[in-house]
């Protein structure tokens, strides 16, 4: 299982790493700059270093809100190691940043998991014959201590 470096996060372009994490629910296919999910449930398990402080752990998204979808926002509930830690809609391209206590994450193994219910495949809207629930494209995770 891959440490979760400080300094490169986690790049889900076709030139990242995401591969490294153990990837759930992802789409198999990067784009130049992301990765879709592909399921209403999508996961990543990294190891950390030793934490003195809390996590700070910042993602950047962009929703899948086609016009004349039925929804105008993604939510997206997100839990490490099975615990919500935070929730947030998403309904332009945002960073979404939270921050996990240390007690929660563990340096052996650890999983962090997007819960989004609001996930559509283009094929269900007529866009298309794509199967995917797609709800976030996922483009960079920087983590650090808080």
């Amino acid at each position: 299982m891959q440490v979760l470096d400080f300094n490169t996060g986690i790049d889900f372009g076709t030139k990242g790493n995401l591969k490294e994490f153990g990837p759930v629910g992802f789409s198999p296919n990067p784009d130049e700059i992301s990765t879709w999910s592909a399921k209403p449930f999508v996961e990543l398990h990294f190891r950390l270093p030793p934490l003195r402080r809390d996590l700070g752990i910042t993602v950047q998204v962009f929703p899948f809100l086609p016009d004349g979808a039925p929804v105008t926002k993604q939510d997206c509930w997100v839990h490490v190691n099975g615990l919500l830690v935070h929730f947030c809609s998403v309904s332009a391209p945002s960073e979404i940043g939270f921050t996990v206590s240390r007690e929660i994450v563990s340096p052996r193994a650890n999983r962090l998991s997007f819960v989004l219910p609001n996930a559509l495949s283009p094929s269900e809207l007529k866009l298309g014959n794509d199967l995917r629930k797609l709800a976030l494209a996922f483009v960079k995770l920087s983590a650090a201590q808080a």
